[in-house]
């Protein structure tokens, strides 16, 4: 008897591939997703890039994404920043 495999309810097929749709576990989050991700506007996500605090990958001709990893370093270093009014 061949077990059939079982496909998480979270995931979807794309050609011969499975990918998680989980935001946990991108590499990339597009500029809208950042956005949200740090509460700031898109000239803020752009400045930040320029000032080389965020880092932007080119996905396309059109298209474009923030690692992950550089807005997780952005919130541990602005964690760690003293509060000043």
């Amino acid at each position: 008897m061949q077990q059939q495999s079982q496909q998480r309810p979270s995931d979807h097929a794309v050609g011969r591939f499975e990918v998680s749709q989980s935001s946990d576990q991108a590499l990339l989050y597009r500029i809208h997703i950042a956005e949200a991700k740090l509460g700031v506007s898109r000239s803020t996500i752009y400045r930040l890039v320029n000032e080389g605090q965020l880092v932007l990958i080119k996905i396309g001709k059109r298209s474009s994404g923030i690692t992950a990893a550089s807005v997780h370093a952005l919130i541990e270093r602005n964690k760690t920043l003293p509060y000043c009014a």
